[in-house]
């Protein structure tokens, strides 16, 4: 796949099932009160990833990048909806751009 526009719509998909469909109503409620909740819905998000684009360095760019977001939004109420998935769509991005340098 060295389309970056499907690779580009592949990544959503991608955030899309781990960020909405992976993560149960418990993590999202819990998430910003207890660690292992954010980190385990983390983990979950990368999963989509690995299917898709096999695992690599970059796997732990997005579970860093995710947590680092997440936190700032669920945990320490720093950023609000729009600001997250902004942040996350640019972690896609440096990530479509280690895919196609």
């Amino acid at each position: 796949m060295s389309n970056p526009p499907v690779r580009l719509y592949v990544l959503l998909a991608c955030h899309m099932l781990g960020d909405y469909v992976l993560q149960s109503d418990f993590l999202a409620s819990t998430k910003g009160d207890n660690a292992w909740h954010l980190l385990a819905h983390c983990a979950s998000y990368t999963v989509p990833f690995a299917v898709a684009f096999g695992i690599d360095w970059r796997i732990a760019w997005l579970l860093a990048s995710h947590l680092l977001v997440d936190a700032l939004k669920a945990r320490w109420h720093k950023i609000d909806y729009l600001a997250d998935q902004a942040a996350h769509f640019g972690a896609l991005l440096v990530y479509l751009f280690w895919e196609v340098a």
